[in-house]
């Protein structure tokens, strides 16, 4: 038995212009083959997505990869990263004192450079000259740390350690030896990192240089200071120049001169540098 189509029922469904209205006059679900979804329901952040088996709408959702989040919510989708970003402050310490982490840092990097070493004096008659001071030593700490704690930090001055808790910790440089008569005295040896991701030594001092032994005294030319990270040996006095250069930047050696009966130059001071 065949039903008969009721044009009059129809006929009520179709406005003035002779157009259908599809939320009454169309009922069941319009498959893709003629233009629709094949779909009736939705959860948050579902797309459709094209299927080659049987030709079709499929629905998904996206899903969260590394370092990738992903929020489905009523008609949107947030996709955001969850990698951890660089650090956007930070703090330098040319004294002692205490860091104290805030609340919501658990992520830090440290740089901690030890105090250079100066030049030392000249000694007794002669025309060589000092040896120069060797620079600081470093560490640098990158990795995590414990919200709202306090850490210890020390400044080294010249020839002394810095550190950062046990996170990060740097020897100083060590001053150049004395000349021996006509001989030029040996350079300092650089600090050492003892603690942290990475540890760089500082820089030799050089050594002084000989004097002819000649009558007028003529001075052997200085050493220069050893560089550290930041660079700042001081300069060695060319021959016959008497005043002894002290360390410039963080952690430089001093360079040396041949001022009779002697002054010596200071290395540079240590540093530690805080960024979170």
């Amino acid at each position: 038995m065949t039903q008969a189509f009721n044009l009059s029922q129809f006929a009520n469904k179709v406005n003035s212009s002779g157009q259908a209205d599809l939320t009454t006059a169309v009922t069941g679900t319009l498959p893709v083959a003629n233009g629709g979804t094949n779909q009736t329901t939705y959860t948050n952040g579902q797309l459709l997505i094209g299927n080659t088996t049987g030709n079709t709408l499929t629905k998904a959702t996206l899903t969260a990869g590394s370092n990738i989040s992903i929020t489905n919510g009523a008609g949107a989708i947030t996709i955001a990263s969850t990698a951890a970003g660089g650090f956007s402050n930070m703090q330098v310490f040319t004294n002692p004192g205490t860091f104290t982490t805030p609340s919501t840092t658990t992520q830090i990097k440290v740089t901690v450079v030890g105090g250079g070493g100066g030049s030392s004096s000249p000694g007794g008659p002669g025309s060589g000259s000092p040896g120069a001071g060797g620079a600081g030593g470093a560490a640098i700490y990158v990795g995590p740390v414990s919200a709202s704690t306090p850490y210890a930090v020390t400044v080294g001055t010249a020839n002394n350690t810095s550190s950062f808790g046990a996170l990060a910790s740097a020897t100083g440089g060590s001053n150049g030896s004395a000349r021996s008569g006509t001989t030029g005295g040996a350079g300092g040896a650089g600090g050492t990192g003892t603690a942290g991701t990475l540890q760089v030594q500082g820089s030799y001092g050089s050594n002084g240089g000989s004097g002819p032994g000649s009558t007028p005294v003529v001075p052997g030319a200085g050493g220069a200071g050893g560089a550290s990270i930041f660079g700042g040996g001081g300069v060695g006095q060319i021959p016959g120049t008497l005043s002894a250069t002290p360390g410039g930047n963080y952690g430089g050696g001093g360079g040396s001169g041949n001022t009779l009966p002697g002054a010596t130059s200071t290395g540079g001071p240590g540093v530690v540098i805080v960024e979170y």
